[in-house]
């Protein structure tokens, strides 16, 4: 119904469709195309949705189309109207990298709807990343003066907070955030973090067993509670946690096979078996970074440079913050330039890398039999 009405539709009216057309796609995880949709129907009322346009035949509407159309839409029901669009824009471009056009489509939604809360959030997010952290805490200063009760300000502001190790103020906001919203699970795993990493280990403990008993069948929980305990000594009680996250999730919660994996390493010193969690992580979910870069890490132990250059490819696709990025790209070049020695000079150079193997696996074996 709504691809049909998009074709003869026109003005504002094409812009409701396809913001509900794309809010059907997410609903269904057809982001490429939501993403699409969102870029087209910001192009009706804006250049910032320029790159697009669908159809590369009809030119992009004029600067008076444009202003028509916004006016009209603007008084549409509010579910979609082009605050929305540009929200959602702004998003995909965030997640993507392209940090400049995503600030202009968040900036141009707030101009349109000065109270949204949510555009803040997702804006303070992108004033960190793009390492101007007075203006992210000013975005959080904003919401609150908007709303002082608002559970997820105080959640985003405590996990700022963290990132910055101020986790005293990390954990203040986060108790306001649970207080506030006991729905909330990504709160109550920051706050059992931010209490580790404080070294209060009794608080964490509480918080992790409360979330897992609030939240039974959430991966997440199960997850982190996992990760907990692999700090806190208990691995066995850990691989419980993991394989009961993936027993929720159906398999398909691709954090635990790759902490799985970690154990399998660092308890049973079975590189191959940790190898094969991580493409596991990846099959069920091509997206996770973290699978991506233990995978690269894990190659680079088995001597396969080849194999941990390519995973360095796909972990830098999709990392984001930058100690992370420059990390993954320090090891991709250090991995690449063996492999540059060993085309130049295999003669020399692939009896070292062998031998190198073999120690490896020496020691793994030797480890395992004790």
């Amino acid at each position: 119904e709504v691809s049909a009405g998009l074709e003869s539709a026109e003005g504002h009216t094409r812009g409701g469709l396809l913001v509900e057309r794309a809010l059907a796609r997410m609903r269904t995880r057809q982001y490429e195309g939501a993403m699409q949709d969102w870029g087209a129907a910001v192009c009706l009322v804006s250049p910032l949705g320029d790159d697009f346009a669908e159809g590369t035949a009809s030119a992009p509407p004029s600067d008076q189309e444009r202003e028509s159309t916004l006016e009209a839409w603007s008084n549409e029901s509010a579910l979609t109207q082009p605050s929305l669009a540009f929200t959602m824009l702004g998003m995909f471009l965030h997640l993507r990298g392209n940090y400049d056009s995503a600030m202009a489509c968040y900036d141009r939604a707030l101009d349109l709807t000065p109270s949204a809360i949510n555009v803040l959030l997702k804006r303070s997010s992108l004033w960190f990343e793009k390492e101007q952290l007075p203006k992210a805490f000013a975005d959080f200063d904003t919401a609150l003066a908007l709303d002082a009760e608002h559970a997820d300000t105080y959640c985003h502001r405590g996990q700022l907070h963290m990132l910055q190790q101020d986790l005293a103020k990390a954990i203040a906001d986060l108790k306001k955030s649970v207080q506030l919203d006991g729905g909330s699970i990504l709160a109550r795993i920051q706050l059992g973090m931010a209490h580790h990493r404080l070294k209060q280990v009794a608080e964490a403990r509480a918080v992790f067993q409360q979330a897992e008993k609030d939240f039974p069948t959430s991966p997440d929980a199960l997850n982190y509670h996992g990760e907990f305990l692999v700090e806190s000594g208990d691995l066995s009680g850990a691989a419980s946690k993991f394989n009961k996250a993936l027993e929720v999730s159906g398999g398909t919660y691709a954090l635990a096979h790759v902490n799985l994996g970690v154990l399998k390493l660092h308890a049973e010193q079975d590189l191959n078996g940790a190898i094969e969690r991580c493409k596991q992580a990846v099959s069920v979910d091509p997206l996770c970074e973290t699978a991506h870069v233990h995978m690269a890490h894990l190659h680079l132990q088995n001597s396969d440079l080849d194999a941990a250059v390519a995973a360095f490819d796909d972990a830098l696709s999709l990392l984001r913050v930058k100690q992370e990025l420059e990390e993954a790209f320090t090891m991709r070049e250090a991995a690449g330039a063996q492999l540059a020695l060993l085309a130049e000079n295999p003669t020399l150079y692939q009896p070292a890398i062998d031998n190198q193997r073999a120690q490896a696996q020496a020691i793994a074996a030797q480890m395992a039999r004790q």
